[in-house]
């Protein structure tokens, strides 16, 4: 999987306009929150397309329901799966600008564009929801171990975190067949090929000439798109009402930034679950609201616009 940093951001900002959003269903706001890591989660997996209707139906059947008979884990696994909505959301508008520079520099442009990505996330949304202090982008953000003790402690880090993601695994241990259960595993675990140095050595450097090519071409990121805006006073605790996170919905459109339009349809898509969840809709419907089957590279990049000439 492909930038990390920015799926789960589009994951806790999706679900930080759902708290305000009249058509979001309370139940859902509910288990956002309070399964925060397992929807971060599911904003990390791959394949929704093909489960995410009929664990969805599947939960409104549970919830009909006593709730002495009810699956006792029906909502982490609804934050799994709205998680997994956003990671779609994410793909759609993400995948054409990262993949759009291996045409002319190969794999290494791919590799390139989804850390600068990155990167900028990691101190936009979790530096603070600030930005960077000086101009429009981070000029440094992450710095490599300076003594061999913090290496020492990113690496125990590094195994912390390998242990959580073993630890939410989808795989019961089989005891009698661990040898089938490790297979199991290990042929679906997704890796992650960027190298932490690498991060940290893009950050530091934080080429203008790369930042202009693989984010500022591509607008990916605008913090005057009002969606964004609404997101980051939600995270800063500033008044953010209904009526504000509806009329920026409304305002997002194909000339919106990449990320600002990701939001959108993440939360477009939490709001079909909801009419699925209510059975206000059929399951192909929801198929098309969500659009399974569309390709991830539909809504295309095709290079820097043109400026528009005076006249």
């Amino acid at each position: 999987m492909s930038e990390n940093i920015t799926h789960v951001a589009v994951c806790d900002d999706v679900t930080r306009l759902a708290s305000r959003h009249p058509e979001v269903h309370p139940y859902f706001d509910k288990v956002l929150h309070a399964y925060q890591d397992v929807a971060r989660f599911g904003a990390g997996t791959q394949s929704a397309d093909r489960w995410t209707v009929d664990l969805i139906a599947w939960a409104r059947g549970e919830m009909v329901k006593p709730a002495a008979d009810r699956d006792a884990r029906v909502g982490q696994k609804l934050a799994f799966v709205l998680g997994a909505l956003t990671h779609r959301a994410a793909d759609r508008l993400m995948k054409p600008i990262i993949y759009y520079p291996e045409k002319t520099e190969g794999h290494e442009g791919f590799v390139e564009a989804t850390i600068h990505c990155d990167i900028f996330i990691f101190k936009e949304v979790y530096g603070g929801g600030e930005g960077p202090h000086a101009g429009p982008y981070p000029k440094a953000i992450l710095t490599g171990p300076a003594t061999e003790a913090q290496r020492q402690l990113e690496e125990y880090f590094r195994v912390l975190w390998r242990r959580a993601i073993v630890a939410m695994h989808t795989f019961s241990p089989d005891r009698s067949d661990m040898q089938g259960w490790l297979d199991k595993l290990l042929n679906t675990l997704q890796q992650f090929p960027m190298e932490m140095e690498r991060y940290a050595r893009i950050a530091a450097e934080w080429d203008p000439a790369k930042v202009k090519r693989y984010l500022e071409d591509t607008h990916f990121y605008a913090r005057d798109d009002a969606l964004i805006r609404c997101a980051r006073n939600i995270q800063h605790e500033r008044p953010v009402s209904a009526h504000d996170v509806m009329a920026a919905l409304a305002a997002t459109t194909d000339e919106s930034s990449r990320y600002a339009r990701a939001l959108a349809k993440g939360l477009g898509y939490v709001i079909a679950a909801r009419r699925l969840f209510e059975g206000a809709i059929s399951a192909d419907e929801a198929k098309t609201r969500f659009d399974v089957g569309v390709p991830e590279l539909s809504l295309a990049y095709t290079g820097p616009r043109e400026p528009v000439a005076a006249g």
